[in-house]
């Protein structure tokens, strides 16, 4: 009996561990997921803002010599 009483733990364990690191990474991944995908938005976002900028700013500046102007 003991025998049988170790095996029904040892497969409980064994499932109740397989469960908990499968929704373990399952929401690990998720997480990492959605969290890569607001990093990489963010990431394009400011990305794209600072070539507005860039060129927002290289096209009004104005060079002569060595001197460069800006212009509104």
């Amino acid at each position: 009996m003991d025998y049988y009483y170790y095996y029904f733990y040892y497969y409980y364990f064994y499932y109740y561990y397989y469960y908990y690191f499968y929704y373990y990474y399952y929401y690990y991944y998720y997480y990492y997921y959605y969290y890569n995908y607001y990093y990489y938005y963010y990431y394009y976002y400011y990305y794209y803002y600072y070539y507005y900028y860039y060129y927002y700013y290289y096209y009004n500046y104005y060079c002569y010599y060595n001197y460069c102007y800006y212009y509104y």
